[in-house]
C-alpha cells in the first residue's frame, strides 16, 4: 500500500511540445514535405501560379486607388477578382 502512495506522491511530468496530429510525430522529411505542399497547394482546390509583374503606372495608380476603395481586399485579391471578371465578361461578348 505505500508502494502506490508513492507513485500516487510523485509529481506527474508532460511531455513537451505540441501533440502530434497522427499516431507518431513526423519525421523531418515528411515536414518538409508538407511544407513544400502548403506552399505549393495554399488552399483546397487551388494550385496557384506565382507570377511577377511590372505594371505600368496607370495600371499600378488603378490599382493602388483599387486598394483604397477596397480596403479590406488586398493587392493580390484585387488582381485575382479583376481578372476573373475580365475573363468571365470576355466568354458572355464571343
Amino acid at each position: 500500500m505505500t508502494q502506490i502512495a508513492e507513485v500516487l506522491s510523485q509529481p506527474v511530468t508532460k511531455k513537451r511540445g505540441r501533440k502530434p496530429k497522427g499516431e507518431r510525430p513526423m519525421t523531418a522529411a515528411e515536414r518538409a514535405k508538407a511544407s513544400r505542399d502548403r506552399r505549393r497547394f495554399p488552399m483546397e482546390g487551388y494550385s496557384g501560379k506565382p507570377i511577377s509583374v511590372m505594371l505600368s503606372g496607370d495600371a499600378h495608380m488603378a490599382l493602388d486607388e483599387l486598394v483604397s476603395a477596397y480596403g479590406d481586399k488586398s493587392q493580390k485579391e484585387i488582381i485575382d477578382l479583376a481578372l476573373i471578371y475580365l475573363f468571365k465578361s470576355r466568354q458572355v461578348t464571343e
